[in-house]
């Protein structure tokens, strides 16, 4: 059996980047604050660069700048601490900008369908009272959410999870919510390509896929001539 990092308390690195994520994606501040407070000490250069991408991939706005700021001053005020003897504040108030920021999954729809290299070409400072002390979270007394469990996971895969429950659930799940341009798409240039590749092996899975896809366009913007207000409208 393959090593399997674990966090200070025990749980599977994977797990708490993924009950990280999507709590952010939920505004679900604690537990993104407890999947803080567990990556922190081992894991502290993983965890930056998990809120770095969360912050492009779930994120409206140019919210990213903000981490980038944080990390920075993070690594001022911390120079020569390591784990947990580093000032959490910094980390802190990135999980808190993250889960209040606006959410939409854009850039990650147009990484997936339009930026991928085997493509197929066809015709600020918050109230006292808003700041959260990552080191004292705890899980509710239910453990960790099964939305923890995707894909991503290997809990996950061994339920049947697929890219098709990731994309749905995690689109429906996302608060505050920034209607968006893609939030209706087909995702079919990323499916295509899955299946081309075998990554979608079973029929029903395709036959699931296809249905989703029923009367959804790949691209709703018509190459950038229509716009969120109008997508949203129809």
């Amino acid at each position: 059996m393959g090593f399997s990092p674990k966090t200070k308390s025990g749980y599977s690195l994977y797990t708490m980047s993924s009950m990280l994520q999507k709590a952010i994606r939920r505004c679900d501040v604690n537990n993104a604050a407890f999947a803080a407070k567990e990556l922190r000490g081992s894991y502290n250069n993983y965890l930056w660069k998990r809120l770095l991408v969360i912050s492009a991939e779930d994120c409206y706005g140019v919210v990213t700048k903000e981490i980038v700021g944080l990390k920075m001053a993070h690594d001022i005020v911390n120079k020569g601490r390591k784990g947990y003897d580093t000032d959490s504040i910094f980390v802190a108030k990135a999980v808190l900008l993250l889960c209040m920021a606006r959410k939409n999954r854009d850039a990650c729809y147009v990484a997936c369908n339009f930026l991928r290299e085997d493509r197929l070409m066809n015709p600020e400072d918050f109230p006292e009272d808003y700041l959260i002390d990552i080191d004292h979270a705890e899980l509710s007394a239910d453990g960790i959410p099964d939305w923890v469990f995707d894909v991503h996971t290997l809990k996950g895969k061994a339920n049947g999870k697929t890219d098709l429950d990731m994309i749905r659930d995690e689109e429906e799940a996302l608060k505050p919510k920034q209607n968006s341009l893609f939030d209706n798409a087909s995702w079919e240039l990323d499916f295509t390509i899955q299946k081309a590749k075998g990554t979608i092996k079973s029929e029903a899975e395709w036959n699931r896929i296809i249905k989703f896809m029923a009367g959804k366009e790949s691209d709703p913007t018509h190459n950038g001539t229509v716009w969120a207000d109008e997508i949203n409208k129809k």
